[in-house]
C-alpha cells in the first residue's frame, strides 16, 4: 500500500499513524506537538492550512481502546489544537470527526474557511466534496507554502 503525501513524499509503511507516532515517516510541515501518547500534524493528504491530525502513537482503533488518562490526555491536545487554531487561521469555526474505519486512531480538525461555505455549504455531507476540490485545485506552489507556513506558526506557539 503506497500513498503520496501533498508535496509528492511516498509513504510506503502499511500505517500512516504508526509511521508518524514512530517517526519513521515525518508529515508536510513535520510534528506540530508531540505529547506521550499522541502527535499532531499537518495532514499530509490534503493541503489546507490548518487541516490538523491528532493521532495515537500506539495502534488502536477507537477511543473506547484509551485509558481514561490517554483520552484525558488526547483532549486537551485537541482543546489547546482548536484554540491555536483561531489564533492563527481565518476560520469561521472546525469540524472534528473520528472514524474507526481506518483501523489507527487519529481526529481530524478540519477548519471551515467562508469560502467552503460560501461554495460547498456547510454540512457534514460535504467535506469528501470539499476535500476532493482542495486536493484537486489547491496544490498550488503559493498554497503549500501557506500551508507549511501555518504548520510552523501553530508548531511555534505550541512551544511558548
Amino acid at each position: 500500500m503506497g500513498f503520496k503525501d501533498f508535496m509528492n513524499n511516498q509513504w510506503t509503511d502499511q500505517c500512516m499513524g504508526c509511521s508518524i507516532g514512530k517517526n519513521d515517516m515525518v508529515p508536510p510541515g513535520g510534528i506540530i506537538y508531540d505529547t506521550k501518547n499522541f502527535v499532531l500534524h499537518q495532514d499530509p493528504d490534503v493541503p489546507l492550512s490548518g487541516f490538523l491530525i491528532a493521532a495515537s502513537k500506539k495502534h488502536v482503533r477507537s477511543i473506547a481502546e484509551l485509558t481514561l488518562e490517554e483520552s484525558t490526555e488526547l483532549f486537551d491536545l485537541v482543546y489547546k489544537a482548536r484554540v491555536e487554531m483561531k489564533n492563527i487561521c481565518d476560520i469561521n469555526e472546525v469540524t472534528i470527526i473520528q472514524e474507526e474505519r481506518s483501523g489507527h486512531l487519529h481526529l481530524w480538525l478540519l477548519p471551515r474557511y467562508q469560502w467552503m461555505n460560501d461554495k460547498f455549504g456547510n454540512s457534514l455531507s460535504n467535506i469528501r466534496e470539499i476535500m476532493s476540490h482542495i486536493k484537486e485545485n489547491l496544490k498550488t506552489e503559493n498554497n503549500l507554502e501557506e500551508v507549511l507556513l501555518v504548520a510552523e506558526k501553530l508548531k511555534q506557539d505550541f512551544t511558548k
